[in-house]
């Protein structure tokens, strides 16, 4: 299922949507069973409205506590730890916006609170219990080995909750396939040679075939496929494929023309006034509101040690033109005199006192929504490198210059994705999911991926 051009699993909207239920029935049934026929026509449209937001509450609260991170590995006390924090919290923020409401009553909020968490712990156990038992029901084939293949494969066997999996390879050279998707975690595959392809689905019960590389196929096999397609078996590109399964695309054995030819990187008219019109609202806003913040940032900034306020920093922008980026100062003043441009490290030693904190808590990009009033930024789109590491990163790193087809951002896709990149390797995975905000980039992508900022922002993760 794809939503806002995101694409989750049948098991993540059944775990969300069983949460709101649940905690919108139970509000609503226990309010009824309490209080009886003695509510008006209006008192029971305003407890309905007081049900739906209780169950957004705590949708919202346990999404920021990564409860519907179906396919962590986590112990049955960590669980139970991060379900029990995040009940909490939901019935803290519920009491806070439910006490003004006439006719609360204290003893009907407790009865309300003490059912639903018990509800809701009953339904998370059962629900785990069904995905932890869960059958395979779908069959999948790769034709090829090219790693984008084995890339896949090795994904389907990490999340197991799709309930698929690959029972081996397709190509001229038979044998096996050693997968490894996590330590120590590994599984064999066999590599089956080219043959009449109908029979074989038949015979393995095959449901969906995905292509790794099937250009150098026999002439027949490739008639085979076209015949399976024409009968209704899906047949797929592995790079489309993974893009649904990780959110991200590959660039792994990534063709020009696959880019070319695949749905998405559209420029609406519209879809940039409106993406402008936000970033310049969410920017103006955010200015206002922080300023009061700015303020005792800069003034501790400036007793603590000496130096500008500001930190100005030369940054690649859309269409690769450089522009001024603009931050609080985090380091001390010529920090990379003597050493030059450098990655930013865990723990920094350049950094000041005032600079860990306030780059933990991403403070000091708050400076950054001034070039977004400028136009030089947009609050969401790739993170704008410095010249120096992007002319590196362009000759070794395929399709690294397309993230400069876009407007740089404050925050970002891979932002909210990956940890902080600080190595080649890290810029490579975060272009995967540049890529993949690039090709799918909206409005309403961009509330999510603000949305979603915050709760890195709570929980520090990826700052540097």
């Amino acid at each position: 299922m794809r939503v806002f051009n995101r694409y989750f699993s049948a098991y993540d909207v059944a775990l969300i949507l069983g949460d709101f239920v649940i905690t919108f029935g139970t509000a609503f049934v226990v309010r009824w069973a309490l209080l009886g026929t003695g509510m008006s026509s209006s008192t029971q449209w305003l407890w309905t409205l007081h049900a739906f937001a209780m169950a957004s509450v705590v949708v919202i609260s346990f999404y920021y506590s990564d409860l519907y991170a179906v396919d962590q590995t986590l112990s049955l006390r960590e669980l139970l730890l991060r379900f029990m924090g995040a009940l909490g919290i939901a019935c803290i923020v519920i009491g806070l916006i439910s006490y003004p409401i006439p006719d609360f009553g204290k003893g009907i909020y407790l009865s309300e609170m003490a059912i639903m968490g018990l509800c809701l712990g009953v339904w998370r156990v059962g629900f785990l219990r069904i995905v932890s038992i869960a059958r395979v029901h779908a069959k999948v084939l790769v034709v090829g080995l090219q790693a984008i293949g084995r890339m896949v494969a090795e994904e389907l066997c990490h999340q197991q909750k799709l309930g698929m999996e690959v029972i081996g390879f397709i190509d001229s050279s038979p044998g096996e396939v050693t997968l490894s998707y996590g330590n120590p975690k590994k599984k064999v595959l066999p590599v089956f040679p080219f043959r009449s392809l109908s029979s074989f689905i038949e015979q393995k019960g095959i449901s969906r075939i995905l292509l790794a590389g099937a250009e150098g196929c026999p002439d027949a096999f490739v008639r085979d496929l076209v015949t399976l397609r024409a009968k209704g078996i899906p047949i797929e590109d592995c790079h489309s494929f993974y893009e649904r399964l990780v959110s991200k695309i590959p660039i792994t054995d990534l063709t020009p023309e696959w880019i070319v030819l695949c749905k998405g990187f559209r420029r609406d008219r519209l879809v940039m006034v409106t993406k402008r019109i936000l970033d310049q609202v969410v920017s103006l806003i955010g200015l206002i509101l922080s300023a009061p913040l700015c303020l005792i940032v800069a003034a501790v900034i400036k007793l603590e040690s000496r130096g500008a306020i500001f930190y100005r920093q030369e940054r690649v922008g859309q269409n690769e033109t450089t522009f001024t980026l603009y931050k609080f100062r985090s380091m001390a003043e010529g920090a990379e005199a003597s050493v030059g441009p450098v990655w930013a490290a865990k723990n920094d030693p350049r950094a000041t006192h005032i600079g860990k904190i306030i780059r933990k808590l991403r403070i000091d990009e708050i400076p950054q929504m001034y070039n977004v009033l400028k136009g030089e930024m947009s609050f969401v789109g790739p993170r704008p490198e410095r010249p120096f590491f992007v002319e590196g990163l362009k000759s070794r790193i395929p399709y690294y210059y397309l993230r400069h087809s876009v407007k740089p951002g404050i925050t970002g896709w891979a932002q909210i994705s990956y940890p902080y990149g600080d190595s080649e390797e890290g810029a490579i995975e975060k272009l995967q999911y540049d890529l993949y905000y690039i090709k799918n980039m909206t409005p309403l992508f961009d509330l999510q991926i603000i949305f979603e900022s915050f709760k890195v922002i709570l929980l520090g993760t990826g700052a540097r």
